[in-house]
């Protein structure tokens, strides 16, 4: 069986050498084929006397979408001159076709003596004005064959259209890749992965920022490359993984490297960054006794003594560890992790710890002990029946707060790369781990976050000078307040509050953003804000005249990108349903308050570059309050505010989800969001009340990956566009893509060269590529 994967004429893909090679029987030699040496110059001779010739332009090489023009002429420069029609190879003719270009008359003499011909060429690709083909570029693109004898001649004549299939076939097979395909070929292409030819153009009217399609005044449609480059969106093997993003989006290379992938055209060759460093949930745990008390304490005495690692080398505790249901094995290893924690820190005898912070304590332990530092840890509180949310389980400990000495002598040791190595193999990965991963300073890292974190202790809360809280969950300052027991059927109010380091009692995304916020400020030579305490701020709030429209700090604040509250009496109220340590206030210095009242739009600009700072962050949300006397109060969340909504961030920067679980029987109801929330209890028993809570840092969500760009890089409408859609295509199930910055501060509607921020309803103003494919022909889409 002959494989259709082999050209039936050989290698060769000459169509009348392969004729001549083939002849059968008594006409062998009857043919011959002579090729005739062509210079660079054009110039060729056929230097003997042929029979019956036939003189074909041969090509070369296959032709994409450039057309040939090849002109022969016959005894240039002598008497006899003469220049033939042009012989022209249309676009994607393959190498070895021909055309005849001169055949002399051999009606009355079959032999014609020896004569000169020259040939010049050009070449005209894809439309543009044709340039001429000279030197080796021309030998390589045509050569000259004689053809002799009758039968040489008939042989060609029944073949010639040979030349024209095998064009019309490398056609059509270009015709179906994006690459060459153009008018209706792309359209059938779109209609196979459903993805129409526009008929309109995005268009933005600046008088109200809308941005709406304008039809195309017919017959005008999308060009043929802009369409292609919609297309090749879609015609592709496409997994949304991270690497395969990149590469779509950039193309291949590293991140210095100029952008070749979907968006070549961004302005420097601009590359796209994927951030995907979630920020960790935050989990803390509280024991509610549902009906009568004992549930909880009974549970807690079985915790400690079934469950809990009692570290201090007591008879009541050697006691405690032998008595469990264990295997020896078991039992052994445990003793010697018990051993091993008092190398490292000092126990008081009644302390429990939680298995797993245990291990992860003695990780701590041993990789002090490997870099030969001396220091002792002292744990100042472990399992506390009546310790709350931290405590109560034993999956925290308070530990001392290092000496700035001691500090230094064990980031010293850490980065001491000329070290001796110890046995102790894990202690080793670990501190390799930690070197690798940077080792802060000692003024920017006290508590030595660093060798806890490595080990295994995400958490390494301040609180207070002299203690920290350390433990193997991710807390970030998170505790639950709820009572220790609650009446069956009766609603008992929870709350739960991420508490700033040294738990002064604010939210400590909030407190740190506004301490940090202050410092960039006053730095910058303004003079700092006053902060105000809860009680004071909401004193000042229900002291906030009504407002008449149209005063010139309404233009101001508006400017900046904050509300104008003109009657504040519902906006007061609905301030003062929020939880105070998830709003603070601060009051503006009165210089800039006064400019500000005044309407001056240079005070305007220093205003908006202090929403800039609290936006930078991570804050939700601001809003100002005009007072009488020329005074201006800021009121400052991570949730949205009243009027403002969340006018600095795209989603509220902290958040709440509770759970339940019943322990012994015990079972209860609570409303699932919220910083404060109701637990009912619906049958007796025990409840373990958990939040899940999170702090939005500026890395992304679980389950998120954020689109990025280089500061000052815009996109216009249609690459804007081309964006959304390249993300859709990629979005795996369940991920969401998160584009706010993109929409924010990357997009130029009005092609000035500034980004104009997207409002809400403008930011999905984009037009689908891929619709739902109909039954029926391909123009239906």
């Amino acid at each position: 069986m002959t494989d259709i994967r082999v050209p039936v004429d050989g290698a060769d893909p000459s169509v009348e050498r392969n004729l001549v090679d083939q002849l059968e029987g008594p006409y062998p030699g009857t043919v011959r084929r002579v090729v005739v040496p062509l210079t660079g110059t054009g110039a060729a001779v056929v230097d003997w006397t042929s029979r019956h010739p036939l003189l074909t332009v041969v090509l070369r090489r296959d032709l994409t979408e450039e057309t040939v023009r090849v002109t022969v002429t016959v005894d240039p420069g002598g008497t006899g001159e003469r220049a033939l029609p042009p012989v022209v190879f249309a676009p994607w003719s393959a190498g070895g076709a021909s055309v005849p270009a001169y055949v002399p008359d051999t009606a009355d003499e079959p032999l014609v003596a020896s004569f000169a011909v020259a040939v010049t060429a050009e070449r005209a690709v894809d439309g543009a004005p044709a340039t001429a083909v000279t030197g080796a570029a021309l030998t390589g693109l045509v050569e000259l064959a004689v053809l002799e004898g009758n039968l040489g001649r008939l042989l060609y004549l029944v073949s010639y259209e040979k030349h024209r299939l095998r064009r019309a076939a490398r056609e059509v097979h270009a015709y179906r890749t994006l690459a060459h395909a153009r008018r209706d070929a792309l359209d059938r292409i779109g209609a196979d992965v459903g993805v129409p030819r526009f008929v309109d153009e995005l268009v933005h009217e600046p008088t109200n920022g809308e941005v709406y399609a304008r039809r195309l005044a017919p017959p005008a449609r999308e060009p043929d490359a802009a369409y292609a480059h919609r297309l090749g969106l879609y015609r592709r093997f496409l997994l949304p993984t991270p690497g395969a993003v990149r590469r779509l989006l950039n193309g291949p290379g590293a991140d210095t490297d100029p952008n070749t992938g979907l968006f070549a055209d961004l302005p420097g060759g601009a590359r796209f960054t994927l951030r995907e460093d979630d920020d960790r949930f935050a989990v803390a745990i509280r024991l509610v006794a549902a009906g009568d008390p004992q549930h909880r304490t009974n549970f807690l005495a079985q915790l400690r003594r079934d469950r809990l690692v009692l570290p201090a080398n007591t008879p009541p505790n050697n006691t405690v560890h032998a008595g469990r249901a264990l295997p020896a094995n078991r039992l052994t290893e445990i003793t010697a992790l018990r051993a091993s924690l008092r190398q490292s820190y000092t126990f008081e005898s009644t302390h429990g710890i939680a298995p797993p912070l245990a291990a992860a304590l003695d990780r701590a332990g041993r990789v002090c002990r490997a870099l030969g530092s001396s220091i002792v840890w002292q744990v100042t509180r472990a399992q506390d029946d009546a310790g709350g949310s931290r405590y109560e389980l034993g999956l925290g400990v308070d530990v001392s707060w290092p000496t700035p000495a001691q500090a230094t002598d064990l980031r010293n040791r850490v980065l001491d790369t000329g070290r001796a190595v110890t046995a102790d193999r894990t202690a080793e990965a670990l501190i390799a781990a930690a070197r690798a991963a940077g080792v802060p300073t000692v003024g920017a890292d006290g508590e030595v976050a660093w060798l806890w974190r490595v080990c295994g202790l995400p958490t390494a809360h301040r609180i207070s000078t002299t203690r920290m809280y350390v433990s193997h969950l991710p807390t970030r300052g998170l505790a639950v307040t709820a009572p220790l027991n609650a009446a069956v059927g009766a609603d008992t109010a929870v709350e739960a509050q991420f508490h700033a380091p040294g738990d002064p009692g604010g939210n400590a995304l909030l407190l740190a953003g506004l301490r940090a916020a202050g410092a960039a400020w006053t730095s910058s030579g303004e003079t700092a804000w006053s902060p105000m305490t809860d009680a004071a701020a909401r004193t000042r709030w229900a002291a906030v005249p009504t407002r008449p429209a149209g005063q010139p700090v309404d233009a101001v604040l508006a400017a900046a990108g904050l509300p104008a509250v003109r009657d504040p009496a519902p906006v007061v109220a609905a301030l003062n349903r929020l939880p105070d340590e998830l709003v603070e206030t601060v009051e503006l210095p009165a210089a800039l308050a006064a400019a500000l009242i005044a309407g001056q739009p240079a005070a305007g600009d220093r205003l908006a570059r202090l929403v800039g700072l609290l936006r930078d962050q991570h804050l939700a949300a601001a809003l100002p309050l005009v007072e009488t006397g020329n005074r201006l109060l800021l009121v400052c969340s991570v949730i949205g505010l009243p009027q403002a909504g969340l006018n600095l961030a795209e989603r509220r920067a902290t958040g709440f989800r509770w759970y339940t679980v019943g322990l012994g029987g015990g079972t209860a109801e609570i409303k699932a969001v919220g910083a404060r929330t109701v637990l009912r209890p619906t049958h007796a028993g025990l409840v373990a009340v958990v939040a899940l809570s999170y702090v939005r840092t500026g890395r992304t969500d679980p389950y998120e990956f954020r689109v990025e760009l280089p500061d000052g890089v815009t996109l216009n409408l249609e690459q804007y566009e081309r964006l959304m859609n390249a993300l859709s295509r990629v979005c795996p199930l369940g991920v969401e893509v998160n584009t706010f910055g993109i929409r924010r501060d990357h997009v130029d509607l009005d092609d000035d060269g500034t980004a104009e921020p997207l409002r809400p309803a403008v930011a999905r103003t984009f037009r689908t590529f891929q619709q739902r494919r109909h039954r029926g022909v391909y123009d239906q889409l």
